[in-house]
């Protein structure tokens, strides 16, 4: 009998600290990056950076840490959707010098929250060409 009384007991303070614990299952994070020729001539082209990330907590702040390979890096905050699908574009100015855009996302408002998901475009940047009438 005291044997099904410890385990229950440990069981049930188990299954508490899981239920306590902020665990994010099933993210998925996608990052691309776009070079927009002749953009800005006098100080080099514009480069956005796509970052989509799904799986997150709906409705909550998170961060994104964009950090190319040859410029400064860059943060965007914003909320998540109620199905906690996380969007932003970061805008990298004279960013064709980059060629790799790494993506640290951050719970909260700023970086010092906790790593959620890491990546980088894992291909070149694309160029689109500017329309001229």
């Amino acid at each position: 009998m005291i044997i099904k009384l410890c385990f229950f007991i440990c069981a049930s303070l188990v299954l508490t600290y899981i239920s306590t614990q902020s665990i994010v299952l099933g993210i998925d994070m996608d990052v691309k990056c776009t070079v927009y020729q002749h953009s800005d001539d006098a100080n080099g082209d514009n480069v956005d950076v796509r970052t989509l990330v799904l799986g997150l907590k709906g409705n909550s702040d998170y961060t994104a840490q964009v950090i190319p390979d040859h410029n400064m890096p860059t943060n965007i905050t914003t909320k998540t959707d109620y199905e906690g699908i996380f969007w932003v574009v970061a805008k990298v100015l004279n960013g064709e010098k980059s060629l790799l855009f790494k993506v640290n996302v951050y719970e909260g408002n700023g970086t010092q929250g906790r790593l959620v998901a890491s990546g980088d475009d894992d291909a070149p940047c694309y160029s689109i060409r500017p329309f001229k009438d």
